[in-house]
Formats: structure tokens, sequence, C-alpha cells
């Protein structure tokens, strides 16, 4: 009867011990808005060697760094002022270095013909994307996530907006 009873004890034990892991390995679902103000290099000192850097913060993170590299780009069809898009841009807290390198595809318009006229020189722009969360570090290691983001520039200036969802381990 004591073997059994011990047994029965064992396996309960066990049974419990991996529910708690199951529990401990439960991702957390947080709200992801962060803005940025960005720099996109025109002005007579380029502040960083990528396409768009600048300041902003992550809600619920703190200050936060931003740097974007434009991975593809296929110029507007004649006629539509709009073209497609891909980027890299990581986010980086500036309180802990944690980095959240994001995905985005979209689409980026030049008003009226603003892109012909001006090719490079900062011309008006209005960009819808979407975000996929591609690799984390520190607080966001492990993060998965996607979203929206959108932005507008002119000149030397651009302001970038993203709002979405994270899913922390």
């Amino acid at each position: 009867m004591r073997r059994v009873i011990a047994l029965a004890g064992f396996a309960l034990t066990l049974t419990l011990s991996q529910v708690f892991s199951q529990v401990a390995r439960a991702e957390t679902t947080v709200a992801f808005q962060a803005k940025f103000k960005e720099s996109l290099g025109i002005a007579a000192s380029k502040p960083c060697d990528h396409f768009v850097c600048g300041t902003g913060t992550v809600v619920g993170f703190g200050d936060a760094t931003t740097f974007a590299d434009v991975t593809s780009f296929i110029p507007p069809i004649e006629g539509t002022n709009c073209g497609l898009f891909t980027a890299d841009q990581t986010i980086t807290l500036v309180g802990d270095g944690s980095r959240l390198l994001l995905e985005i595809s979209g689409i980026v318009c030049f008003p009226g013909n603003t892109f012909e006229a001006n090719m490079g020189n900062g011309d008006p722009l209005q960009g819808e994307a979407t975000f996929t969360v591609k690799l984390g570090t520190g607080v966001f290691q492990g993060a998965k996530g996607s979203g929206i983001n959108e932005s507008q520039g002119a000149g030397d200036s651009a302001h970038d907006t993203f709002s979405g969802t994270l899913m922390l381990p």
C-alpha cells in the first residue's frame, strides 16, 4: 500500500511540475505602440549610416532610438505616384539596450508628381505598411508580433508610428 501511495505521489508531483512548467512558459500579449521622429540625412550632417534614424518612445518600455534600411523599392508606376518597399527597422531601448528588429513591407506614395520632380531631395511622402518582429534581444528576447506602420515625411524629417501586438515569453 505504501508503494502505491508513493507511486501516486510521484506521478502527481511529475504532472504538477509539467503543468507549472507550461504556465511559466506561457506568452504574455502586450499592445505595442511606438512613435519616432526621424531624419532622412538630407541636412548637412547625416545623423547615422542608415536610410533613416531617429528618437522616440515605445509605450510601456521607455525612450528609444531607431534606424531603418530599405531592403527593396519598386518605384511608382507612371500615373500612380505610389511605390512598393520593404525595410528592416531596428528599435533600441535607451534604458537597457534591448532591441527589436522589425521587417516592414508596404506602399509609399508621393503627393502630386513629387517623386519624379525631386527624386531623392526630401520628397513629401506617406507610407502605409505592415510589420512583423524578426528578432528581439533583452526584454524583447523571443518576442513575436505584428502590426501597422504609418510614415509621413518631407524635407529632412519623417514621423513613424507603430501599433500592433507583441507576444513576449
